[in-house]
């Protein structure tokens, strides 16, 4: 399952709860929310990636804002296309920020990615083949970093491989945010160990939520937004 961030990105969308049908009443097939229904839309683009990362925010009236980065420009424009053909959305507002081309960056991508799917316990949020290359199966002739199934070079440029990635790796002139989510503090600490070991990371920003927690109140902060020289973290309104 891609992650898709709703905002608060915890990264996975709040589902809605269908009402029980009274004993001895048929049973109406439970409808999809407005938010499932975004969620699933997002989830569904073909070539939503690990290094992309799609958040949403459901406002009044069926107006919904898309948020988050994108490491194919055509990726902004088509998940504008699926949200809007939702029943139920009126509007979209689009703010997901393209990711500029750069050499190091994708040397980056490739490394991080590499470190944490490669490992034999964080391969696990990555898909099958992920996996399976983690663990040994199907090194063939190129070792674990080498070519297996649909998974290519990851240094080869423009790679972004597809499917149901946990942890999302974004990066923008040398600095990292992991984002999505994952099933402990330790497997959220651990993946902003192996991203800060990569050379030449510069920073990393640990975004990841894990499953099951909500923030106490007052302790939620907007995440890192692109700027000239890397991530910038913006403070909401009426913090110092």
């Amino acid at each position: 399952m891609k992650k898709v961030i709703g905002i608060a990105i915890i990264s996975l969308t709040a589902l809605g709860a269908g009402g029980q049908a009274q004993a001895g009443e048929k049973k109406e097939p439970v409808q999809k929310t407005l938010s499932q229904s975004v969620d699933e839309s997002l989830g569904r683009l073909p070539y939503y990636g690990v290094f992309d990362i799609l958040q949403y925010e459901i406002k009044d009236n069926g107006v919904v804002e898309l948020s988050g980065f994108a490491f194919r420009d055509s990726l902004v424009k088509e998940a504008e296309g699926a949200v809007v053909k939702v029943p139920g959305v009126t509007q979209v507002v689009n703010k997901i920020e393209y990711l500029d081309f750069g050499v190091l960056d994708d040397e980056i991508r490739a490394k991080v990615y590499l470190t944490i799917y490669r490992d034999g316990w964080l391969s696990r949020y990555g898909t099958p083949t992920d996996e399976a290359l983690a663990n040994g199966v199907g090194y063939g002739r190129r070792g674990r970093y080498g070519y297996f199934g649909a998974i290519d070079n990851p240094f080869f440029p423009g790679f972004n491989p597809a499917g149901s990635y946990g942890i999302h790796i974004v990066v923008n002139r040398g600095e990292v945010i992991l984002m999505g989510q994952v099933d402990s503090e330790m497997d959220k600490n651990l993946a902003a160990l192996k991203a800060r070991g990569v050379f030449p990371v510069k920073k990393v920003f640990n975004e990841l939520k894990v499953k099951g927690e909500k923030p106490e109140p007052g302790q939620t902060t907007p995440p890192p937004q692109k700027g000239k020289a890397g991530f910038v973290v913006v403070a909401e309104a009426g913090t110092n």
